[in-house]
């Protein structure tokens, strides 16, 4: 809880992780080593905003013939851009999937040809017009996905328009080493003192560039069993999204969409908890904030790309 919640922006992190625990600092990495060699803890690191990148994302919605499935899991598992990839229970569409790509035009090629690779019968590309909350964090006590939210400017600003080397960019996107000084391979590499970088990293966190710092959970290990994804229909789709980013802390992911196709589900948010239940809960409270003509919650039946951290 200590590493999602309240890891600390620092040079070195795990030394004031380890004084708050009243632990020694060479046994708080030996337990966080632990914790990710057992596959409880994915990462330690940082997001980076696919817009500061350049690129544009989708949610894909697809009927994929039965027979197809194995072809395209395996094809799915080579793709590094295509993540979030889930069987729910819709029924229509039977796969859910993320993927991101250098421009819509791009991105709509891509998914044509994946979804003509599996003879896919029908899908829809719900393209990300405003991404409102990223912050996948796990109350292990409560056993429901729980985080604040911090108001999400319109615009995210290019590597280019921050004068920013690209390449350090994506670099931040990599797991942070297990060691006293995480970010002094990075500093060195790219030519900043370790104090000038974390200074940069907080300045791109205000500004959006960098999202959900701190220690990502494998939810299963710790009994987060359950994920489903909640579509809602308003009258006001952007004021009901943005109601849901700032009032429902249950959500992980809050984004806005716009669809190449008619949808009326242009509002999305993911919920994780123990049990079906707290994510009904969950939900229940998103349509009490939006006042939601309809919706869909759709549970996660399998998951086709288990592991994948991006």
């Amino acid at each position: 809880m200590e590493l999602q919640y309240n890891f600390p922006l620092d040079e070195r992190p795990f030394t004031i992780v380890s004084d708050r625990l009243k632990l020694s600092l060479d046994v708080t990495l030996k337990e966080i080593i632990g914790l990710i060699d057992a596959e409880v803890i994915k990462r330690v690191g940082m997001y980076v905003n696919f817009r500061s990148k350049g690129m544009e994302g989708a949610l894909i919605a697809a009927s994929i013939p039965l027979d197809q499935l194995d072809k395209f899991r395996r094809e799915a598992l080579h793709i590094r851009e295509l993540t979030h990839n889930f069987i729910r229970n819709h029924p229509r569409y039977n796969v859910w999937y993320v993927l991101k790509a250098e421009s819509k035009e791009t991105l709509e090629r891509k998914v044509q040809d994946l979804m003509e690779d599996v003879k896919a019968e029908d899908y829809v590309i719900l393209f990300s017009k405003r991404n409102l909350k990223l912050s996948v964090k796990y109350d292990v006590v409560k056993g429901i996905s729980w985080s604040k939210t911090e108001k999400t400017p319109e615009k995210i600003p290019t590597a280019d328009e921050l004068g920013l080397n690209m390449e350090l960019l994506k670099s931040l996107s990599y797991p942070l080493p297990v060691v006293e000084r995480p970010f002094k391979p990075l500093a060195d590499k790219f030519g900043y003192k370790e104090d000038e970088l974390v200074d940069l990293i907080s300045e791109l966190r205000s500004k959006h560039v960098i999202k959900d710092y701190g220690a990502t959970i494998n939810g299963e290990k710790v009994g987060i069993v359950e994920n489903a994804m909640l579509l809602i229909n308003t009258e006001d789709i952007e004021t009901s999204c943005n109601r849901i980013a700032e009032n429902l802390n249950e959500a992980t992911h809050v984004v806005l969409r716009e669809s190449n196709k008619p949808w009326d589900y242009l509002c999305y948010c993911m919920l994780h908890g123990k049990n079906k239940a707290v994510i009904k809960e969950a939900a229940m409270k998103a349509l009490g904030i939006t006042g939601a003509k309809s919706y869909m919650l759709l549970y996660s039946l399998d998951n086709l790309k288990p592991g994948i951290v991006m």
